[in-house]
């Protein structure tokens, strides 16, 4: 995806396992709109944890199936490799526009022997992660993006992009919560719990400003609401297409605030979940 608000050719990287969380992040790339020149990439790692190969053969067979019937036009590719699922999947995307990987999340433990950890993933990962959960049905709600003070470009440009690709609405969402701020922030603001509330307006509308300039004309809603930023992200994400959340360093999801909606996202919604970094390594990219 490139040239800002322009839907174009894509590299995409999806992660195929032997679950049925993986079959959903497939069927996600599936429905989503790719554009004909696009590559997708279908990629399982063996890690030592045993395994049916030709299961898995036949799991890639029936996906790469699956894409070219849903995109003609489009070149799939199959691919495996051995070693740590989590760094292989990440080297594998390193270049690629969007890296697509299943969450297990109704089996924690299992996934987490499995090696494909889906809240470490999107920490290695060099762009833009989706997290498809194994629950996921497809809806025709808003994009959500969650607003940070730390968001970055990338995760505006992906949801942006998002919104336009699939016709759908923008929610820019910004929680504040006076308590959360007590730890990044003088105690003097704290006083007026209206100075926290125009600060978050003030974040929203920087936000507002630049996806005016990356995506003008593209259909938003700005959402200032007070509470937990988990809490108030859970419930947009109820109802969203996907939710979208800034990534501020490779130890921490979802920016100052979101590292805990992240965590609640992933593991409790059955809303997709992307995880973008602070900022893409190759500027021309989004």
């Amino acid at each position: 995806m490139r040239g800002g608000n322009v839907v174009g050719t894509e590299r995409i990287v999806v992660g195929v396992d032997e679950h049925e969380a993986s079959d959903r992040a497939v069927d996600w790339v599936a429905v989503r709109r790719v554009v004909p020149g696009s590559r997708v990439e279908l990629v399982t790692v063996a890690n030592g944890w045993g395994g049916d190969g030709p299961a898995l053969d036949r799991r890639l067979a029936r996906a790469a199936e699956r894409l070219s019937a849903a995109h003609p036009r489009v070149d799939i590719a199959t691919f495996r490799l051995a070693g740590a699922p989590d760094r292989m999947l990440a080297d594998a995307a390193s270049t690629a526009d969007l890296l697509v990987i299943g969450n297990r999340r109704q089996h924690r433990v299992r996934t987490a022997l499995d090696g494909w950890m889906p809240e470490r993933v999107p920490t290695l990962a060099n762009g833009p992660t989706v997290i498809v959960p194994e629950d996921w049905r497809p809806t025709h709600g808003d994009v959500v993006l969650g607003v940070d003070d730390a968001n970055g470009d990338t995760a505006l440009r992906f949801a942006g992009a998002q919104a336009v690709r699939e016709h759908r609405r923008l929610s820019l969402v910004r929680a504040w919560n006076v308590a959360d701020l007590a730890r990044v922030t003088t105690v003097s603001i704290l006083d007026d719990p209206e100075l926290v509330e125009a600060r978050a307006r003030e974040i929203l509308n920087d936000a507002e400003r630049l996806l005016h300039t990356r995506f003008p004309g593209l259909q938003h809603r700005p959402v200032v609401e007070e509470g937990d930023p988990a809490d108030v992200l859970r419930r947009y994400a109820e109802n969203a297409s996907i939710v979208v959340l800034g990534r501020h360093h490779t130890s921490m999801l979802g920016g100052r605030f979101f590292g805990s909606a992240a965590h609640e996202l992933i593991t409790r919604s059955p809303t997709p979940v992307c995880i973008a970094p602070l900022r893409s390594p190759d500027p021309s990219r989004a």
